[in-house]
């Protein structure tokens, strides 16, 4: 009884494991949009399959259907570098998405970066656009003036969200179309 106990318990240990491991491994290149951002159809809908419910379970609690919220993420650069703690990135972009309001923020290992001003995204509502339309923000772990993104010192899998809330049906039917900013790096040390 003592080994059938002892096999059962190592199996469930090994199937928790595995599901662990699996669930933390996000393609971010997987789904369609505009280099280098992805969004997947479905995320946050019923007909979602299960590892990839599973997958929002673990690395976003819980997702919106599409009629609610598009998610699009990038954990490289628009040259398809992956990003980096260490380095200093500028969003450029010359126009919006059609949605009621969206928000961009930066996750370390799939959670928001501490900071000492508490600023974890900036949305439609607060970023300060240009005089000639579209912004720009500044991801890095110095702080700068204007539109900045607190992206912290410590190194971990860095990943950009842009969230589109109440979006123009037409996104998902063409998501490669979305005004998204480009992501470039402008240093590192």
């Amino acid at each position: 009884m003592a080994g059938l106990l002892a096999t059962a318990l190592a199996g469930a240990t090994v199937g928790v494991a595995a599901a662990w491991l699996v669930t933390g491994q996000v393609d971010a290149r997987a789904g369609r949009g505009p280099t280098p951002w992805k969004t997947m159809a479905g995320t946050g809908s019923a007909a979602a399959g299960r590892l990839q419910r599973a997958i929002v379970a673990r690395v976003g609690i819980w997702a919106l259907p599409d009629s609610e919220v598009i998610y699009f993420n990038t954990e490289s650069d628009s040259n398809g570098d992956p990003l980096r703690a260490g380095c200093t990135y500028r969003l450029e972009a010359r126009a919006e998405p059609a949605a009621r309001w969206w928000s961009i923020g930066v996750y370390r290992n799939y959670f928001w970066i501490d900071n000492a001003i508490d600023r974890y995204s900036l949305t439609s509502s607060t970023i300060r656009r240009l005089p000639e339309g579209g912004y720009t923000v500044t991801v890095s772990g110095t702080p700068t003036q204007g539109n900045w993104l607190p992206l912290g010192e410590r190194e971990g899998r860095i990943t950009l969200l842009v969230r589109l809330y109440q979006p123009d049906p037409a996104i998902m039917a063409n998501p490669e179309s979305v005004p998204l900013p480009t992501v470039r790096r402008q240093a590192c040390r």
